[in-house]
Order: C-alpha cells, then sequence, then structure tokens
C-alpha cells in the first residue's frame, strides 16, 4: 500500500515539475491577454490575479528566457492597475534586482513611484522617483519627473496655490 501511494505521489509530483512546455505557457498567457484585452471591461482583481500567476509561473519556469522580464514588467503593471501596491513593488523589484539589463528598468523605477502613489505612499513615492532621477538623470522622463517629485501627495488646490506663489514671486522680483 504504501509503495502505490509513494507511485502516485511521484507520478503527480512529474507532472507538476513538467508541466506545459514553454509554447504552450506562453499560448495560454497570449490567449488570457487577448480575452481580457478584447472585453472593454476592466480587468477584476480575480482575473489580474490569474494572469499574473501565469506570467509569475512562466518567469519561475524560465528565469533566463528573454520573455522573462517582460512578463515580470507586465504582471507587475497588471497589479499596479488593481491597486496591489505591495505585490506591483514585489514585481518591479524583482526586476530591477534579476535583470539589470532589462531595456525598461527605469521605467520599473518611475511606475513604484506611481504604484505608491495611487496606495498614498507618498515618501515611498518621492523616493521612487528620487531613484529614478538619480539613477538615470538623462532619461526623457527624468525632467518632468523632477518636477514631479515636490508635488506629489499635494491636493490640485495645493499645487494651484504654489503655482500662484511662484507667480507672485516671479512679478514682485522683477
Amino acid at each position: 500500500m504504501k509503495r502505490i501511494a509513494t507511485v502516485i505521489i511521484l507520478a503527480a509530483t512529474m507532472l507538476v515539475a513538467c508541466g506545459p512546455s514553454r509554447e504552450e505557457r506562453i499560448e495560454q498567457i497570449e490567449d488570457f491577454e487577448d480575452s481580457i484585452f478584447e472585453s472593454a471591461v476592466a480587468a477584476d482583481e480575480n482575473t489580474a490575479d490569474q494572469l499574473t500567476a501565469l506570467y509569475t509561473a512562466f518567469a519561475d519556469k524560465y528565469p533566463d528566457d528573454t520573455l522573462t522580464p517582460q512578463f515580470l514588467f507586465k504582471a507587475a503593471e497588471v497589479q499596479s492597475n488593481v491597486l496591489h501596491t505591495d505585490e506591483a513593488v514585489a514585481l518591479y523589484d524583482r526586476i530591477i534586482n534579476d535583470y539589470p539589463d532589462f531595456e525598461d528598468l527605469p521605467i520599473c523605477y518611475f511606475l513604484k513611484g506611481i504604484a505608491y502613489e495611487s496606495d498614498s505612499q507618498f515618501e515611498k513615492a518621492r523616493q521612487a522617483y528620487q531613484t529614478f532621477v538619480d539613477k538615470y538623470p538623462d532619461h526623457y522622463m527624468a525632467d518632468q519627473t523632477r518636477k514631479m517629485i515636490p508635488l506629489v501627495g499635494k491636493s490640485t488646490e495645493e499645487m494651484l496655490d504654489d503655482i500662484l506663489a511662484a507667480a507672485n514671486d516671479t512679478i514682485i522680483a522683477r
């Protein structure tokens, strides 16, 4: 009896370990993306989590594949869109730490700031934006990001007050 149970467990483990092939996983991801993006309705948390699971399963199985950082990036965006800030940031950090040559690495720092800001974690947002500017001062988004940092967490009224105060200072100085 123990021998049969051992064989069953071993067979189940092998099936799970083998799982779908790389191409089958990519096809699953593409099919799932198509089904979501064809719909005009925004993805709900459950759908976002399912798609993220597909992306991260691929990344876990094929960490050295050229598609892996792209799939992790997409997973982070999906999680950010459903306001799962911790999950999104963890995925951006995974890219930053594991894929330093990823072409969109600078954007990961910037999008971490966006994720934090949308979750009202303003100090972390400012830190992420500042890291982006410090690491990539010549990036095409760096100048705009520098200007954004002091505005993080401010209401529209506070921003307008700052603009008017700066305009008054300029007029008085002349």
